[in-house]
């Protein structure tokens, strides 16, 4: 069912006082991700050479996903949101920092370990983000400009976070982002101190009970033609995506011989398509069927990368940036949405793990192959192939996700 969002809506989730501070508080933890997200491939880049070695870094992030995530998922349902997301917050603040010691080419093994060890602890985060979001959110009408919100945070990290990080990077070094992403966990973790969650999952955690949980986890996601339609569009989605992850620094820095300054700017332009598609979203949701709207903007991304894959000047390159910017916030909130309101909260947790295990799955295979083939194949025509599966995850997206199949339910509903 469709349901109109009126402006007094955004009004009443910033009087909320635990979705505000959650907000805040992943804004600036964002904000940090991109400074590291630029800085690293620079480093490997500039210390290497190879767009393997950065492939390799982005791959390193991954495996995590698809091998902890359906198991974090479990523990997440039976820990208390909150003491999970403030743990992951402390222990990423700490990590990050080891990326100081990293001086030459023989020291970049630093990097794959600390990523590693960075995306174990966000399997737990963000599965236990996402599921306390409904809690703290208890109006269903609220929840799709609530992930809305939350994508539009994502958006200020990518509009301010390249920008500030390149000029950062270039002034004073690639060092300064791992400082000030440590920061940004550390100020995430003081904001979800703030934060009141209700604790409403059970706290047995037997290996029996764990392992059942993950089955029933897994069972559970591939029992909804909804759920099903949503992993379908990521899954081949990531096909795509993951490639572009890999190849986008090292294609701009060879194809145009830009530096940290110029990299920064294609994120930002991004960022401000993202802030722009976020604030239509009230007016594009009120017009358009949730399958319409994802999948449509999936599509138009897709054709974006094509065009980037074929533009002969680094300007065209940020127009289309801003263009596919338009569209990430209005799909991500969708397919989030959706996810949240066919789960009822105590699945909540080990059904996003079991969901993010299959589209890493993907990404793992995409940017493995990105990789390797970058310089038999050229980086133009990866674009152009990467972008093309982007299209057929927007159709598949209009197809499968069905708005009416949702069977929405009260937030804290167990089965």
């Amino acid at each position: 069912m469709q349901k109109t969002i009126s402006g007094g809506i955004y009004q009443q989730l910033f009087r909320n006082k635990n979705f505000l501070a959650l907000w805040i508080g992943q804004m600036v933890s964002f904000l940090g991700d991109y400074f590291e997200f630029l800085a690293i491939p620079i480093m490997l880049q500039q210390l290497t050479g190879s767009t393997l070695m950065i492939g390799l870094w982005l791959i390193s992030t991954s495996i995590p996903m698809l091998v902890f995530g359906p198991v974090a998922g479990v523990f997440v349902d039976r820990w208390d949101r909150k003491r999970t997301m403030l743990a992951s917050d402390l222990i990423r603040g700490i990590l990050v920092l080891f990326c100081l010691l990293v001086r030459s080419s023989d020291q970049v093994w630093i990097f794959y370990v600390i990523g590693f060890l960075v995306s174990c602890a966000s399997r737990f985060f963000f599965p236990a983000r996402n599921a306390a979001l409904p809690l703290i959110v208890t109006n269903e009408d609220q929840l799709l400009p609530a992930n809305g919100l939350m994508q539009i945070i994502q958006t200020v990290g990518m509009l301010a976070g390249p920008a500030l990080a390149g000029v950062m990077i270039g002034l004073w070094g690639a060092p300064v982002a791992f400082i000030f992403h440590s920061g940004a966990y550390l100020f995430s973790a003081s904001a979800i101190l703030l934060m009141k969650i209700p604790h409403t999952t059970p706290g047995n955690l037997q290996l029996g009970v764990v392992w059942n949980d993950l089955k029933e986890g897994i069972r559970f996601l591939f029992s909804s033609r909804v759920l099903i339609g949503v992993i379908a569009c990521l899954a081949v989605m990531m096909l795509g995506l993951g490639a572009i992850n890999v190849l986008w620094v090292p294609y701009l820095m060879k194809t145009f011989g830009v530096g940290a300054a110029g990299i920064g700017m294609v994120d930002s332009a991004m960022g401000l398509g993202m802030v722009v598609g976020g604030a239509s979203l009230t007016w594009l949701s009120n017009r358009l069927k949730p399958p319409i709207l994802g999948g449509m903007g999936i599509a138009v991304i897709g054709v974006m990368i094509c065009g980037m894959g074929l533009a002969p000047v680094y300007n065209l390159i940020l127009g289309m940036a801003f263009i596919a910017g338009l569209f990430l916030v209005p799909f991500n909130s969708v397919l989030a949405t959706v996810m949240q309101l066919a789960v009822p909260d105590i699945k909540r947790g080990r059904v996003s793990g079991a969901m993010d295990a299959i589209t890493t799955a993907a990404s793992i295979v995409s940017m493995g192959v990105a990789s390797w083939a970058a310089d038999l194949l050229g980086f133009r025509l990866i674009y152009l192939i990467c972008g093309g599966l982007m299209i057929l995850a927007g159709l598949l997206g209009v197809r499968l996700l069905q708005d009416g199949e949702v069977q929405e339910m009260n937030p804290s509903e167990a089965a």
